[in-house]
């Protein structure tokens, strides 16, 4: 065992090196093993190492005093001599033994190790340990080669006789008149060759033994395991060593015949000359051996998983678990700190040292300019293994950077890591169907229906889940009821927005902790985010492509009405179809009262004629243009639903996108969302223009200016706060400068998205209820400093231009100061809704949904108790208020009586009677 100051060098080993152009193959390691992943694995592996040869090398000891030395052949060996290196494909499993390997045989190599590991030590602080030249090594066998004509046996017979004749071609070079005695090995090897053609009969021939010649062959084969134990002796006699060591590489992988090579193992190869080593992935050993268990007993009813377990049994045996060595995941060394290193070992000691972890995500954003985070575990763009890992640092190596000193963009990195995101890292960590699902969203050019398309093949794969039961529970909170919402197959494909997406996917993903799910996930989520980043920057390009012109008619040609369906709407509007966030209504923020939200209601339409009138009248035209303002960043459609709960008022079956157009008085009410501001300042021209019908067409407005003509000419507008215009400055020239406000407003990661969410989800209850709610939480978010960069940059205060401050959000947090009075009081006019007017909307709403149920009836007349049942189900009442409705309406409709439609309608003001009666209960 290591003592305390050997373990402490193992504790603090310094950084893993990765030297370019190891991506592939098996890397022998040599020197530096302080920077080496596998240093715990080196440890172990001696530690094995001792422990078996100090057992065998005192059992043949006993031998030979007590027997005799011609006896040690029957030397009965129970204990394993194996070292198992275990591990999963590309985890390092054949470097590592192969490194080992070296490090017991080569004086050099052992030496560097020394000043690292803790090799085996007496009490006199001498070494224990079998020295390099005690062990003959035969390199590396690799089950790959084994065929029907050759076995593990046959290539290692062959790698022992070649050694010798090397052995002897050199001596007799050296001196060509000393003769070496080695015809004993010869003749060894030549008994042992007579056992291995002996032990199965050769194609074709009897297989009945009835002759003295074939007995006596039988006999030779059942001595095997006595020849080779003889071999392995004359054969160190012959080389001056003491120990053999064998190396058997992926001893799994070899699927046909990996059952018989591990026969011969367990058969021939346990005994005190020798120790092997092999790499194997333990999991698919026990399905090869299993396999065989099951065509040995295929006539019988003997199920699969009895031969799991008799083969879990044998490979317990042949390879116990205090002889395996695992190989380190990606969770063992991501806290590590990793520095690259050139061809020739060179590390350029000016680049900051950051983790494994933190470097793969700073070099995939310096690369490519793709952000991804390492929030609560590691990102799943970090590979598992270390083959992968040594891929990807590879391939990130040969890329330029993203920008230049200039910040001139160079596409070749995005290129590439899509190319190994689609193709590569989604084949690896993918289901078959999630994989062709995702070369289709990798190539998916149609934004205005790429929401919808990602939605139908996620509900469908989440439907088909046995796990997973959004649908199936009989349970339906309010979480699970916008699900259902957004997946209905009724909606239409423009009405699917990007909330809607990122909605769907964080529900599952804190309902599930399946990988494949969870992988499937991670890949929308980063598919998004290439397109959000890609989006952005077509609208950073210049004002034509942030606040698109209005298309002519004649150059569009015959496809001019789809054209004008999205006039002025940007690629990134385009993409997020209406809004970044989704949630159920109240879940972000407090309500003020039972049914008073503050996250999202509706606005009265008749509630606008006030404020509107007010821009146009000196003492309240500040203040009403600021509430006009803030209103055209935060109101999201408009509805003729008199229903108040939102959710429920929102129409994804719209033919048309109901986020586009001009906003109308038509509307019986606004959607008010605190968040949208997030996704209207992706074209905050539009969101003002939208407003232009409502405020030219009051009558006060002698002028017919629209909302932005009014921000862009006054001073104190919530237009020149945020875009920082000082009044000096042409309207069409601020347009101009316009990315730093879309720069600080456009979410561009789909986790600062998921951040702000879950924030505001878990701040909810510190929040006061009322008008605080929305500024509170304002300020939350911008609490969050979100580092989207993994560079550090200054920005022209000084300050780290990587955090996103959201900056925009202190404009809209300051309208809210207690001193602005009377903004607060407009607006507390149009969000808050009175009981009355609760009442009203309700009766509305249920006066509408009864005349669409008496609609649906074909066949009149009908019976009294149908009738009842018919109107209490459409009341939308829940629980005892619509038990006690369903008892009231019986002063109204007689259980036993026949009613014509017409009828009912008569009887409309008495059931609404009852049904106020039973609201109030």
């Amino acid at each position: 065992m290591p003592d305390t100051n050997e373990g402490e060098k193992i504790m603090n080993a310094k950084p893993i090196i990765f030297r370019k152009g190891e991506e592939n193959g098996i890397v022998v390691e040599r020197d530096h093993f302080e920077n080496s992943i596998m240093l715990n694995q080196y440890q172990q592996a001696i530690d094995i190492f001792n422990r078996l040869w100090i057992q065998q090398y005192r059992q043949i000891e006993k031998f030979e005093k007590n027997n005799g030395i011609e006896n040690d052949i029957w030397i009965d060996n129970k204990t394993s001599n194996i070292i198992a290196f275990c591990g999963d494909r590309g985890e390092g499993k054949s470097s590592c033994m192969a490194s080992f390997a070296t490090m017991l045989t080569d004086k050099d190599v052992q030496k560097e190790a020394k000043k690292v590991l803790a090799f085996p030590k007496d009490e006199n602080n001498n070494d224990i340990m079998l020295s390099p030249d005690k062990i003959e090594w035969l390199d590396v066998l690799d089950p790959s080669f084994f065929d029907d004509q050759h076995n593990l046996l046959e290539l290692l017979l062959g790698r022992v006789s070649q050694k010798a004749q090397e052995k002897i071609k050199r001596e007799f070079e050296k001196d060509c008149s000393k003769t070496c005695s080695h015809r004993e090995l010869m003749e060894q090897l030549q008994r042992v060759r007579k056992c291995i053609s002996v032990m199965a009969p050769k194609k074709g021939e009897a297989t009945v033994y009835d002759t003295v010649e074939e007995m006596s062959d039988l006999a030779a084969g059942m001595q095997l395991k006595t020849e080779l134990q003889t071999l392995f002796k004359c054969y160190l006699k012959f080389v001056g060593k003491e120990c053999l060591l064998i190396c058997i590489d992926d001893l799994d992988l070899n699927i046909k015949d990996g059952y018989q090579m591990s026969e011969m193992l367990r058969k021939y190869l346990i005994n005190p000359y020798c120790i092997v080593l092999v790499s194997v992935k333990i999991e698919q050993l026990i399905d090869v051996i299993a396999t065989e268990h099951k065509k040995a007993v295929k006539d019988t009813d003997i199920k699969w998983e009895e031969c799991q377990q008799m083969a879990q049994k044998y490979v317990a045996k042949l390879l116990p678990r205090g002889n395996r060595v695992v190989m380190p995941v990606a969770e063992d060394f991501c806290e590590r700190e990793l520095q690259i290193a050139d061809e020739q070992g060179l590390v350029n000691l000016n680049e900051p040292i950051y983790t494994v972890k933190e470097k793969i995500v700073q070099m995939i954003f310096q690369k490519t300019g793709y952000v991804f985070y390492n929030t609560q575990r590691l990102s799943p763009i970090i590979p598992r293994n270390l083959r992968s890992l040594r891929h990807l640092l590879g391939l990130l190596c040969t890329l330029p950077d993203a920008r230049d000193e200039n910040w001139e963009d160079d596409d070749t990195g995005k290129d590439a890591f899509k190319d190994y995101f689609f193709g590569t890292w989604a084949a690896q960590q993918l289901s078959e169907k999630d994989f062709s699902f995702a070369q289709k969203l990798a190539y998916y050019d149609d934004l205005s229906t790429m929401n919808a398309f990602v939605v139908e093949h996620f509900a469908k794969r989440v439907r088909e889940d046995e796990k997973i039961e959004i649908e199936k529970s009989d349970v339906k909170d309010e979480y699970t009821k916008l699900y259902l919402n957004i997946i209905s197959n009724q909606n239409t494909a423009t009405n699917i927005s990007f909330g809607d997406v990122m909605y769907v996917l964080w529900l599952v993903n804190g309902i599930t902790l399946r990988t494949e799910i969870q992988n499937l996930i991670f890949f929308i989520k980063t598919i998004y985010s290439m397109r959000l980043y890609a989006c952005y920057n077509v609208i950073s390009r210049g004002p034509d492509d942030l606040f698109p012109p209005t298309p002519e008619v004649d150059k569009i040609g015959h496809i001019h009405r789809a054209e004008t369906l999205y006039a002025n709407v940007n690629q990134l509007q385009r993409l997020l179809n209406g809004s970044y966030f989704t949630y159920p209504q109240g879940a972000l923020l407090p309500s003020k009262d039972d049914n008073i939200y503050r996250d999202r209601t509706i606005i009265h339409v008749d509630k606008l004629t006030p404020i509107i009138n007010g821009l146009f009248k000196n003492e309240t035209a500040l203040v009403s243009l600021r509430v006009c303002e803030y209103l055209a960043l935060c109101v999201t459609r408009t509805t003729s639903n008199t229903e108040q709960n939102e959710d429920k008022g929102l129409n994804r079956t719209e033919k048309v996108p109901t986020y586009l157009g001009q906003l109308s008085t038509s509307a019986n009410y606004f959607v008010f969302d605190f968040l949208q501001p997030f996704y209207s300042l992706a074209n905050i021209k539009y969101a003002y223009q939208r407003f232009n019908d409502i405020i030219k067409d009051n009558k006060l407005n002698e002028g017919k200016v629209g909302l932005l003509d009014i921000a862009t000419t006054t001073d104190g507008s919530l237009f020149k706060e945020l875009t920082g215009f000082n009044g000096q400055l042409p309207v069409e020239q601020i347009f101009e400068n316009m990315h730093h406000l879309i720069s600080d407003a456009v979410i561009r990661v789909t986790d600062v998205q998921w951040a702000i969410y879950d924030e505001l989800l878990r701040t909810r209850r510190v929040h006061k209820s009322g008008d605080d709610a929305i500024p509170q939480a304002y300020g939350d978010i911008q609490k969050l400093k979100i580092k989207l960069y993994h560079l550090i940059r200054k920005d022209t205060q000084g300050e780290d231009a990587s955090i996103l401050k959201f900056s925009f959000l202190n404009v809209l947090k300051s309208i809210w100061d207690k001193e602005n009075t009377a903004f607060r009081q407009s607006l507390e006019t149009l969000l808050y809704i009175s009981p009355q007017e609760t009442l009203t909307i309700e009766m509305a709403e249920f006066t509408k949904n009864l005349a669409h149920a008496l609609r649906r009836v074909l066949i009149w007349p009908m019976s009294g108790k149908e009738l009842r049942n018919l109107i209490s189900n459409s009341s939308k009442l829940k629980g005892t208020q619509k038990s006690s409705f369903t008892r009231l309406l019986k002063h109204v409709i007689n259980d036993d009586g026949s009613y014509q439609l017409a009828q009912v309608l008569e009887l409309s003001e008495g059931i609404a009677q009852q049904y106020l009666v039973a609201r109030s209960k």
